[in-house]
């Protein structure tokens, strides 16, 4: 197998006396530099969620071998991919989330329902985990509760959130429809994010042929297009481990769990607890439980989240067979001129209709902690058509950066290749498992599989500096998630609120070593420590400290107000 491996020469950073450069593992046993053995990917544990990630490999000198632990976790990557996308257990006499369907086979994860109920999409959305409490009767609707429950979304400052109704084109505005709430909405894909973390909002062109209303109200009139671009919309859930975490602790009290992320923010950037593979005890922080997911063991999953990007296909796309669809809840304006928030909600079925065309899975982020990876492995999957695709498929990628004031261009920027090509070693795991796919289909009588289009991208691991590191995955983005010039290149630390990084400011700690780090983990390390002391030494007020154990959806809870927009302004300012 080949392996590319690549120095990265950028964002050096002196290193303070205080800071180690890098992490040496000295408890590993030394591995031989040879290949990794290529697993049977559709086997009889296909469908089982793999517990703790492989040991970190390390070399005769002790050093951490990134080549062989990039082709290790790239195949722990596709374990992962495999069992969340197998077709899931539920149903609403026996709703149980976040479990495969043990009845179902290889060829039924091979030519998988667009029900929207695979294993990844039955975990909580982030609403259902932390929902804002409700202000009439000062509790959480949703709590307490058990994991096992249909979906319910609560955004308790949009009201009961109304259907959308028929479009009038005189007044670019909606009707809505009051007896049709989301209450009624039991969809797995509640799609409420409509930006990339409020740094900027990706398109593909519009499409002449789009059944739906081609006037979005808020989108410039530049793009010059017979129907509106097709905006890229997120959603973000966690496993049951979170769940249960979170639900055992009354983390979903904001009171509650703001005690427990000042309490965490002590204990990484004082006490070096961070990034530990066994959490600190509430009497190690003063009584105080802190956020410490806990992580996966060699019999227990352990802490996962995941983040999906979709968008709405053309039709020859939905014909193709290339994207996997599902039923999706989004959310509208109805009325963009207006100034006061006013929001109402959408369906989308997964197949063709008179009215609307489905949306299509583009990305998908898997975030798991393990006991050897406490830090947590992140891997990363796109469709195979983000940036290839057939002519004619109105499938040009294009972004505008939300903020202003970033010195970055404000205006429409054309994405036409990546920042960071996907490493010849994840290709190669990658074409294993397509080949393996392929065997299993021509056993059993069939040619194609929705999976075949779906590729890793990479995935990190260990945590190192970007002068130490020979790392490729140093950068990692989803180019579909994580567009712009600040996100494609992350490094250091984020100023939200400008759209700018400083890449030369420690993210990450692990225990007493603390890091540089770029990419998701980098940019997640954001969330394990909190926000940096303004003046590098006295702490900020205590509000600020949000330290969340990689987090955002816990950093960002409770999720008040109302759901991102479909229509939502392109400059953050409007």
């Amino acid at each position: 197998m080949t392996f590319l491996r690549v120095v990265f020469d950028c964002c050096r950073a002196a290193k303070p006396a205080t800071i180690l450069a890098s992490l040496v593992v000295t408890t590993m046993p030394a591995f031989a530099d040879d290949a990794v053995p290529i697993p049977d990917f559709f086997g009889a544990t296909a469908m089982n969620m793999p517990f703790d990630a492989p040991a970190v490999p390390v070399n005769a000198s002790g050093k951490v071998d990134y080549a062989k632990e990039q082709e290790q976790l790239a195949i722990y990557a596709w374990q992962e991919f495999i069992a969340a996308n197998w077709p899931s257990s539920f149903t609403s006499s026996a709703p149980t989330r976040g479990e495969p369907d043990p009845s179902k086979t290889a060829v039924d994860f091979a030519q998988p329902s667009n029900d929207g109920q695979l294993v990844w999409q039955t975990f909580a959305h982030r609403a259902e985990i932390y929902p804002e409490i409700d202000a009439t009767t000062q509790t959480y609707p949703t709590y307490p509760k058990t994991f096992d429950t249909v979906p319910e979304y609560v955004y308790s400052s949009a009201g009961a959130v109304p259907a959308c109704g028929a479009y009038d084109s005189s007044t670019k505005t909606w009707a809505t429809d009051a007896s049709n709430p989301l209450s009624g909405v039991s969809l797995f894909n509640n799609l409420d994010e409509t930006s990339q973390i409020d740094l900027a909002t990706l398109f593909v062109d519009g499409d002449p042929a789009d059944p739906t209303v081609g006037d979005a109200g808020s989108q410039p009139l530049s793009m010059g297009l017979s129907k509106q671009p097709r905006r890229f919309i997120y959603e973000a859930k966690a496993n049951r481990a979170v769940f249960d975490f979170v639900n055992e602790n009354q983390f979903y009290d904001q009171t509650e769990r703001l005690k427990a992320q000042i309490a965490t923010y002590i204990a990484v950037r004082d006490n070096d607890q961070g990034g530990l593979s066994v959490c600190p005890t509430p009497d190690e922080t003063s009584g105080q439980q802190i956020i410490c997911f806990p992580p996966a063991t060699s019999d227990t999953v352990g802490a996962m989240f995941v983040k999906a990007t979709w968008r709405q296909l053309t039709l020859d796309e939905y014909n193709s067979g290339r994207y996997l669809t599902a039923p999706i809840v989004r959310y509208r304006n109805p009325d963009p001129n207006s100034t006061t928030d006013t929001f109402c909600h959408e369906t989308i079925a997964a197949e063709p209709t008179a009215t609307t065309l489905p949306y299509g899975l583009t990305g998908l982020h898997i975030i798991h902690k393990t006991t050897n990876y406490p830090t947590f492995v992140f891997a990363t999957f796109e469709q195979a058509d983000n940036l290839s695709a057939p002519s004619g498929s109105y499938n040009n990628l294009f972004y505008y950066n939300r903020h202003e004031q970033a010195p970055i261009d404000p205006n429409r920027q054309n994405v036409t290749s990546r920042a960071h090509p996907i490493p010849d070693d994840v290709n190669d795991i990658t074409s294993q498992v397509h080949l393996q796919l392929r065997q299993l289909l021509a056993a059993n009588g069939l040619s194609d599989s929705v999976w075949l289009y779906y590729n890793l991208v990479g995935v990190q691991g260990t945590p190192v500096y970007p002068e130490d590191t020979i790392d490729t995955d140093y950068f990692l983005a989803n180019i579909t998630t994580e567009t712009n010039e600040v996100l494609r290149s992350f490094s250091g630390t984020l100023d939200a609120s400008n759209g700018t990084i400083d890449p030369n400011v420690p993210n990450l700690s692990q225990g007493a070593s603390h890091f540089v780090m770029g990419g998701c983990k980098g940019c997640h390390g954001n969330a394990q420590v909190g926000p940096a002391p303004a003046d590098g030494t006295a702490q900020p007020d205590p509000d600020t400290l949000i330290a969340s154990d990689f987090s955002f959806i816990t950093q960002n809870a409770p999720f008040k107000g109302v759901p991102d927009a479909i229509n939502q302004p392109l400059i953050a300012s409007e």
